[in-house]
């Protein structure tokens, strides 16, 4: 009983939280005096939200994009960016938070463009190495990317960085799992470590510290679309459908280009049965590149198990042509044809749920 109302408690924190606008606009603003001394973020932005609204300029648009970055906000802080560099193009600095932003909402390709203008422009720095280390990594690239390993250590790699280039390391050397179990609870303060701390452990500790420590980090960071994900996991986990489907919704919202996250829901929406939201929930991510052989196979699925088995086989037939490696299409292939054709076998219901 006192678990449930804990439980409730946490459900109705985390929906203030979400209720919050990623806007500071009636805000009480803070003086100049209070702005140059701070260090919050939300303060910095309710301070320049107030200044743009009487005049213009890119560097208040980078300062604020900082600002949101700083808060997890990532889809305010693109917004932001893309408008300082329309009006100064070249700006190294500009240009490297922008590629930050964009490798977490999952931009890959523009995050390395962005981060190869400022290489091109002869600046050596930590940071730039790390995000183009990280951008290599996510994009399949290992080799390449333990190259800027190996020259961010050599510019020097700062103290508050390091748990995180460890985690980086560990899965460069295809060691994620220890790389996952590595990461501490001290050590979430680092944005990209709570990602990866809040992914791993659930259903690892126990379910009243991981809710009381996700909605600790949640009520800090109420933007963060990484740990709503988490929430929503959790959520699944805790048999809370109906509230992780809210949450998963809200965390697309904020970072609607973040592949990984839509093929998550994807399959959640199978094993739910609910067949016609496959396609919808994968329309927004690019048919070829990275995540396209996922993307086809999760929408043979949906195909398949809204009773379309013609349709499935004839889709199965052209994609595993053009994916002979890819064992999961010839493999689905072979079953249903093989079903079909074999009079022994009783014929494959359509109906049957295939999930990945």
């Amino acid at each position: 009983m006192i678990y449930r109302l804990i439980f409730l408690v946490g459900i109705s924190l985390f929906f203030v939280a979400c209720e919050k606008e990623q806007d500071t606009k009636g805000e009480t603003i803070p003086p100049a005096a209070i702005f140059q001394k701070s260090q919050k973020p939300e303060l910095i932005v309710a301070y320049l939200t107030n200044l743009l609204e009487n005049q213009d300029g890119a560097n208040l648009y980078y300062l604020r994009s900082k600002a949101y970055f700083d808060l997890r906000a990532y889809q305010k802080a693109e917004i932001d960016i893309e408008k300082a560099l329309s009006q100064v193009p070249g700006d190294v600095d500009y240009l490297l938070l922008s590629a930050l932003i964009k490798r977490q909402l999952g931009m890959f390709s523009e995050a390395i463009e962005d981060a190869k203008l400022v290489e091109s422009s002869g600046i050596t720095s930590a940071k730039l190495f790390q995000i183009l280390a990280d951008l290599h990594f996510a994009i399949h690239e290992k080799k390449l990317g333990f190259l800027y390993i190996r020259k961010l250590e050599k510019a020097g790699l700062p103290k508050s960085e390091r748990p995180y280039v460890d985690f980086m390391k560990r899965q460069f050397r295809s060691d994620s799992l220890g790389a996952y179990q590595a990461v501490r609870l001290v050590d979430i303060q680092h944005p990209d470590l709570a990602h990866a701390y809040f992914a791993y452990q659930i259903g690892r500790i126990s379910n009243l510290n991981y809710q009381k420590q996700i909605l600790g980090e949640l009520k800090k960071f109420p933007l963060d679309p990484y740990l709503m994900f988490s929430w929503g996991q959790f959520l699944v986990h805790m048999g809370q459908y109906g509230q992780a489907e809210k949450v998963f919704k809200q965390s697309i919202a904020w970072m609607p280009q973040q592949a990984f996250v839509r093929l998550y829901v994807a399959r959640y929406y199978l094993e739910r049965n609910q067949y016609d939201l496959v396609d919808n929930i994968l329309s927004p991510i690019q048919s070829s590149g990275l995540f396209a052989r996922d993307v086809l196979y999760l929408k043979v699925l949906g195909t398949l198990n809204r009773g379309q088995k013609s349709k499935s086989i004839s889709l199965l037939d052209s994609i595993r042509k053009v994916y002979a490696t890819d064992g999961r299409f010839t493999i689905l292939y072979d079953r249903l044809v093989g079903k079909k054709t074999d009079s022994v076998n009783s014929t494959l219901d359509s109906t049957q749920q295939i999930v990945p």
